[in-house]
């Protein structure tokens, strides 16, 4: 039986790296950027380089920029007194479009023992140090409102309770089981109106 060629299989194993993408999908997508013309391949390949060359990730919260500090962080007329904690960079835009004027915190994914990640996997460290220097009035845990979103915020509820800041959660507006890109601006509007007190343990 013939073999593919070594190049493909490279070309899928990678493809099948992405999020959402098996290895039927892999095969499909590897064969697919082999039938279009070579350009447009390999535009791209040039746009994931100049993506990577251009963005890096925020010193101070973690949101992917061109900047650094990010234009939020660098922008004086936020309110730096609530920080909003996400699990995702995409999750920044997302909020914007509700007209939230707070600071943001990216923990870059969720404590989830399925997948294998602990909190020092993510900006825990981070966030906590920066509460203890910055001092904001309130905390809004703006994790996803799944079974491991929740564990995240009640884990981080836990380590900011001796700190002495307010912590916040979005409020039950969210339907159970979404994720933050999923829902409508309006739905994420009012959870972040709606936003509660989070207690450890609760």
């Amino acid at each position: 039986m013939a073999q593919r060629h070594r190049s493909i299989e490279q070309l899928m194993e990678c493809l099948g790296r992405l999020p959402g993408i098996g290895q039927k999908t892999a095969e499909r997508l590897a064969y697919h950027l082999l039938r279009v013309p070579a350009d447009e391949a390999l535009a791209l390949a040039r746009a994931i380089g100049d993506a990577r060359a251009a963005v890096r990730a925020c010193s101070r919260c973690f949101s992917l920029d061109a900047t650094d500090p990010c234009a939020v962080c660098a922008d004086a007329t936020r309110d730096g007194s609530l920080l909003l904690v996400i699990e995702d960079p995409r999750e920044v835009a997302r909020f914007e479009e509700t007209g939230y004027r707070g600071r943001y915190h990216v923990l870059g994914g969720r404590i989830s023992e399925f997948d294998g990640t602990a909190p020092e996997d993510l900006t825990t460290s981070a966030l906590l140090a920066r509460v203890r220097a910055e001092r904001p009035r309130e905390i809004c845990l703006a994790t996803n409102p799944d079974l491991e979103g929740e564990g995240t915020a009640q884990w981080l509820a836990e380590q900011l309770q001796p700190l002495g800041v307010q912590v916040t959660r979005l409020a039950r507006g969210l339907p159970a089981g979404s994720t933050i890109t999923q829902v409508s601006k309006s739905i994420l509007a009012d959870a972040i109106e709606g936003r509660r007190p989070l207690r450890p343990g609760r």
